[in-house]
């Protein structure tokens, strides 16, 4: 994810499937907190290849880059 942030893969993936995550943002601030600890690392972690949990939830990339959605 990001090497300044103790996070990992599974931590989305567990957002995503167990708490109901459904927007970047709601993994970023809200399950993970790292928004908050480190915001430039955040924003580097919520590109489509870390924290997207369309991309975990089976979305495509059409999908996933329709601005305002909702997961």
């Amino acid at each position: 994810m990001h090497p300044a942030l103790p996070y990992c893969a599974a931590e989305v993936v567990w957002a995503v499937r167990e708490e109901m995550a459904r927007s970047v943002e709601d993994v970023l601030a809200r399950r993970t907190r790292a928004l908050f600890l480190n915001a430039r690392a955040a924003i580097q972690m919520g590109s489509p290849r870390g924290a997207n949990p369309g991309e975990r939830l089976g979305r495509d990339q059409k999908w996933q880059e329709k601005p305002n959605k909702t997961f």
